[in-house]
């Protein structure tokens, strides 16, 4: 949980900076609009100033031009049809020149007022300028968020990798039940082996004493044929057999010594089994609790997220 709070300042950080990024390139956008709006009226003026000095060369041509054609028609003979068309041209030219000079006047008010906005324009070159250099620095700051982004980027992928290769709840809980049948089949396998190895010794034991009896019978018969001809002989026999139910009294006390023992180790390995028996019950009903206040633990989480996500 504590990973978990640890976590969500960073992607808070991250976040910020993405807007900040965002705004700042939005603001470069329209600092570059701006730019080539000014600099789309500053051609439209241009062009302007370009045709209004076209149109008044091709008047003054035409001015020339009417007034060489008034002064060859003075030197001329006036005759009626001359002076109809000499006051036609006199009266084209005094329209003309009416034009010429509404023309003039037009050109002097155009004039002042493109002077009038180059001088606006040169004032705002320094704001533009000013702009400019804003624009190059919001360009370095964008390229710094930039490079920090893709940094955090690559430690949230590490992160995140980190993150994927801790196994889940789920998955522990699968690999504990694997492990716990695995447990179970090798400990089959072993109390099975231990039990054929105790069948084999047990058997060993009986073919040797088997072996064993089978000999000192034989023995006892042969030396009982050889004693029974005179009296030393059968009382030898006496005392060997004395001897030997001797030694088989011997064995017998030292054989239930054994089983004694044994025994007492099956009791001494009953009560460490209830014992494991008991904390196995006490162990699975941990487990049990655990898994209980971790289910508790996701609930209280999820509402965590969800009441930061309405607070934002």
């Amino acid at each position: 949980m504590a990973e978990v709070c640890r976590n969500e300042p960073e992607a808070g950080n991250v976040k910020t900076k993405s807007n900040l990024v965002e705004a700042l390139l939005e603001h470069s956008k329209t600092l570059d609009v701006k730019l080539e709006r000014y600099d789309t009226i500053e051609k439209e003026k241009q062009k302007k100033i370009q045709e209004y000095r076209e149109t008044k060369g091709s008047l003054r041509a035409k001015l020339k031009q009417v007034e060489d054609e008034s002064e060859e028609l003075a030197e001329k003979k006036p005759d009626d049809r001359v002076s109809a068309d000499i006051q036609a041209l006199l009266a084209t030219y005094e329209r003309l020149k009416a034009d010429e000079k509404q023309f003039k006047e037009m050109c002097h008010e155009e004039l002042e007022l493109l002077q009038v906005m180059s001088i606006q324009a040169e004032d705002k070159e320094s704001p533009l300028s000013e702009i400019q250099a804003q624009a190059d620095r919001a360009r370095a700051k964008v390229e710094a968020g930039r490079k920090e982004l893709a940094a955090i980027s690559r430690n949230l992928a590490t992160i995140t990798r980190q993150i994927d290769q801790v196994p889940t709840r789920t998955e522990l809980r699968e690999y504990r039940l694997r492990f716990a049948e695995l447990y179970n089949q090798v400990s089959a396998t072993h109390r099975q082996t231990k039990q054929f190895f105790s069948l084999y010794n047990s058997l060993e034991d009986t073919k040797r004493y088997l072996e064993k009896e089978l000999s000192l019978l034989n023995s006892i018969i042969d030396s009982y044929q050889l004693s029974c001809h005179s009296a030393s002989g059968r009382e030898d026999f006496a005392r060997q057999l004395s001897t030997l139910h001797e030694n088989i009294k011997e064995s017998c006390s030292k054989v239930e010594k054994h089983h004694h023992t044994e025994k007492f180790g099956v009791a001494k390995l009953q009560q460490e089994l209830q014992l494991l028996v008991e904390q196995k019950v006490a162990y699975e009903k941990c487990l049990l609790d655990l898994e209980t206040e971790c289910k508790l633990n996701d609930q209280l989480l999820s509402a965590c997220k969800k009441l930061q996500a309405k607070k934002q």
